[in-house]
């Protein structure tokens, strides 16, 4: 069952993204940050490590490579989340505004999915920008299941058996796949 479950990548799962009855939601954990830099204590502010930066970076040219860049970014307003999407989107060429989201800085689960409710249907696929535990209790409220280990910089897409972002609940999706930045493209 977990074999089936998180199962890799594969090219048909295009057609999945064309269908007008599934949404896409992509859950992308901050890369690495420093917390040895000079950041004043205040964890919200935060910066990247080196290793950070560049798992930013691939995870950026991971999705693109995939030809799956999301049709809108909600990031947590956190340093170290704003610089992981900051080099995603820079690595991968993507042509995206990120919305910066408050809520998303220490969010729980229920209130991420309040904010897919909001989003508008214009966007296909959503990505997520956060923080550990939102990450993986987001995606195990959506899908019933525990994804791997959710470390750093690691992301889940999420098909979303809705027709509209409004209709978002637990249980709607199954996870398509999931990638960290050591895994090969």
């Amino acid at each position: 069952m977990v074999a089936e479950c998180y199962r890799p990548f594969l090219s048909s799962s295009y057609a999945v993204l064309a269908s007008s009855t599934v949404r896409v939601l992509y859950v992308l954990r901050h890369a690495k940050s420093d917390w040895t830099a000079a950041y004043g204590g205040v964890d919200h502010e935060r910066p990247l490590n080196a290793r950070g930066l560049k798992a930013a970076r691939t995870m950026g040219r991971r999705l693109a490579d995939r030809q799956a860049v999301p049709d809108r970014i909600l990031c947590s307003s956190a340093v170290r989340t704003r610089q992981t999407i900051e080099l995603a989107v820079a690595a991968g060429n993507w042509n995206r505004t990120t919305i910066l989201e408050p809520t998303l800085y220490l969010a729980s689960p229920g209130s991420a999915i309040d904010l897919l409710r909001e989003q508008s249907d214009e966007a296909h696929s959503i990505l997520i920008v956060g923080h550990q535990p939102t990450c993986a209790e987001l995606v195990r409220r959506l899908t019933g299941d525990d994804p791997p280990r959710f470390v750093t910089a690691a992301i889940a897409c999420v098909y979303l058996d809705i027709t509209s972002w409004n209709e978002v609940e637990p249980y709607c999706g199954r996870l398509a796949w999931f990638s960290t930045p050591k895994q090969p493209g």
